[in-house]
């Protein structure tokens, strides 16, 4: 009797740590579990510990509950928020220690009585297990940039840009695409038009467009009525449930300034400059430039994509990005990615 409910304990803490690892649609956490849940009770059936292996079993159980409880309050509480890797390791971390105290309690030589040992590593391996499904439910990812792609086309009607390399399905693509003069950039199928917004003067206007990446993505052609000078770049990012453009702003010339990023920690902000002149702009901490993309020949203009960290230490404090040359006129476009 106590061998069965082992067993039953075993696939009950399996499933948790599943959950744990947020991998309810993962086939490869759900095949390591059924793994893990086959060694636990053969184990369970075959082997008889003695006092002393039991103890160094039941203990290594519950040295890693300890750490599965220290991970989960990172990412709960310290950190709030996971990343690709921490997730899956949080779901081994607590899963294996939960069936490593169900090995050391239900394969002793006889039904042992309950010790301090035994009873408190299972209180810890359930706290564990807890904290686990707590955060594999609660805690968002932190939006990962992948990779970026990026090109200009002089006297052109189309642009061409090439998929992220980096990128994978079901990642957040983000496209701007420059303009000179007046017209309308269209994007392909499948895209969806963000943000418009006109440079001063009728010099040009720079576009935003998002999708989802797919397995069949491949290169995307913005097109335009009549020829233009033409740049942009396209972005790839993980772990995104939105994109939203909540915010603009133009000048002619001096500093470029943004409009206000919301004041949240966690979510990525992303500022994408367009402007008539050819410049390098500085950015200050805690920003940094993604791209910059330049064309030099009948038309001059430069557009650059500057990112502000999801953990910035003020996200409230205003950008302001210096051009090594006047930008005459400019625009700037906020663009906020909230994560999944």
């Amino acid at each position: 009797m106590r061998k069965t409910v082992a067993m039953v304990a075993a696939v009950v803490v399996a499933v948790l740590a599943v959950v744990s690892a947020d991998g309810l649609t993962s086939p490869v956490a759900w095949a390591t579990a059924a793994v893990l849940v086959v060694v636990t009770a053969a184990a369970v059936a075959t082997v008889n510990l003695t006092p002393t292996p039991q103890r160094v079993v039941i203990g290594l159980g519950a040295l890693l509950a300890v750490v599965g409880i220290a991970v989960a309050i990172g990412e709960l509480a310290v950190r709030g928020y996971r990343t690709a890797s921490s997730a899956p390791l949080l779901g081994l971390v607590v899963g294996i220690a939960g069936l490593l105290i169900v090995i050391g309690v239900a394969a002793a030589r006889s039904a042992p009585s309950p010790t301090a040992l035994w009873s408190g590593a299972a209180a810890l391996a359930v706290i564990a297990l807890a904290a686990g499904v707590v955060v594999g439910t609660t805690v968002p990812y932190l939006p990962l940039s992948r990779s970026i792609s990026y090109t200009s086309a002089d006297t052109a009607t189309t642009l061409t840009l090439d998929a992220p390399g980096g990128a994978v399905a079901g990642d957040m693509l983000v496209a701007q695409v420059f303009r000179s003069g007046a017209g309308e950039v269209r994007p392909p199928q499948g895209w969806t038009t963000l943000r418009t917004t006109p440079l001063p003067g009728g010099t040009g206007s720079v576009t935003l467009f998002t999708t989802r990446a797919t397995d069949a993505t491949g290169p995307s052609t913005f097109t335009t009525d009549t020829p233009a000078t033409l740049l942009g770049g396209v972005g790839a990012w993980s772990h995104v449930a939105t994109a939203t453009a909540p915010g603009e702003a133009t000048g002619n010339g001096g500093a470029v300034t943004a409009s206000p990023g919301p004041d949240e920690k966690g979510i990525q902000v992303l500022y994408f400059v367009a402007g008539t002149g050819v410049a390098d702009l500085t950015t200050p901490d805690p920003l940094s430039s993604a791209w910059v993309v330049k064309a030099d020949n009948v038309v001059k203009a430069t557009t650059a994509l500057v990112t502000r960290p999801a953990l910035s230490a003020d996200p409230a404090a205003p950008v302001s990005l210096t051009p090594s040359a006047p930008l005459t006129p400019w625009a700037v476009q906020t663009v906020v990615l909230q994560a999944d």
